[in-house]
């Protein structure tokens, strides 16, 4: 299945939820379709970096809640990586922004609480480039060596996600939650001499990741509990 057949998936789910949720609001007045706002941050990246990982990442995301069950998201954030292998001695660099689309489910819908347990759907895309050195490498049939030095590779990665989570009201407005995040690679840009470590948005590159999310997340709503 090629790109635009994902991507046309992804919207049509979107607007097949959208409509559902708009036809249910009309059932029903007590329950407006528009119940709120969130903004958040993901702290996952300052993480990675303080205990020791290769890269370093910060993130935003803008949410509605609607009849508190279908949650549409946008994700938007700066990756980069600056790591050397002294073992190897490969040296690595890229550093590009991300974007990922999508929607979160709420299971505790019937709930009337602002916390929440949720599963949700991601779409990811990031276009970037890359440097990459090591020592130089050694010619089998001609003899002598060959450098193995390329600057600003360019790439472009797509990848979904299978998201599940929960979020606790912490304070007011204040919510906090983690997550975690099954990602599979859908479409990587090739280069014959080299491939990239991280990917912006995906992390160490991989076929199949999983990793984890913490977020600090202010909802707005725009209907008042019991």
């Amino acid at each position: 299945m090629n790109m635009s057949r994902y991507i046309f998936l992804l919207i049509s789910l979107l607007a097949v939820v959208g409509a559902g949720a708009q036809e249910k609001a009309e059932e029903s007045e007590k329950q407006p379709l528009l119940q709120g706002i969130a903004v958040s941050t993901d702290l996952g990246g300052l993480g990675n970096k303080v205990f020791g990982g290769t890269y370093l990442y910060g993130e935003v995301a803008a949410e509605v809640n609607l009849l508190n069950r279908y949650m549409p998201v946008i994700e938007a954030g700066f990756g980069t990586s600056d790591m050397v292998d002294e073992d190897k001695a490969i040296a690595y660099k890229a550093s590009a922004p991300y974007f990922r689309v999508g929607m979160n489910y709420n299971f505790m819908h019937k709930k009337d609480t602002y916390s929440i347990i949720y599963g949700g759907l991601r779409y990811g895309f990031s276009t970037f480039s890359f440097d990459v050195s090591a020592p130089d490498l050694q010619d089998p049939v001609w003899g002598g060596t060959v450098p193995f030095n390329y600057e600003g590779l360019s790439c472009t990665a797509q990848w979904v996600e299978l998201v599940a989570g929960i979020r606790a009201q912490v304070w007011r407005n204040l919510h906090m939650g983690w997550a975690v995040r099954y990602k599979r690679m859908m479409s990587l840009t090739e280069h014959p001499n080299a491939e990239p470590h991280y990917i912006p948005g995906f992390g160490v590159n991989d076929n199949v990741k999983f990793c984890f999310s913490y977020h600090i997340i202010y909802y707005l709503p725009l209907n008042k509990k019991k």
